[in-house]
């Protein structure tokens, strides 16, 4: 699984909201599968993203330190040192609101009674 995958849903939607605001401050690759950087949130914490093992990722915030999850700030740095992610990640988002919206839409023709003679 990808980091996106593990990540709670509000952390990668916080995560896209921190990175659309520029809180990444420093972004480094550090090897092919591996970025460090800083983070502004209500303090500027470190961050480490493990890309091969996401478990592996660590961040100095309140929610991560010490924990083995994907915060909103491993995100934000994710995205911002790969930013086709985010284009993806959201294209994603936009293909399956699509689909439950035609499901949706089967559903109410399926579910709708037929009119009947005395109603006509």
């Amino acid at each position: 699984m990808g980091l996106i995958e593990i990540a709670s849903g509000n952390s990668v939607w916080r995560g896209m909201d921190y990175y659309n605001s520029k809180k990444v401050e420093e972004v480094e690759k550090t090897s092919d599968t591996t970025i460090d950087g800083t983070v502004r949130g209500e303090n500027l914490y470190r961050v480490h993203v493990d890309i091969s093992h996401p478990r592996k990722s660590t961040c100095t915030c309140p929610f991560a330190d010490g924990r083995r999850v994907v915060c909103k700030h491993m995100i934000a740095l994710y995205f911002t040192a790969y930013p086709k992610a985010a284009e993806d990640f959201l294209k994603q988002v936009e293909e399956w609101e699509k689909e439950e919206e035609e499901l949706d839409a089967k559903d109410f023709i399926i579910d709708r009674p037929c009119e009947t003679e005395d109603e006509m």
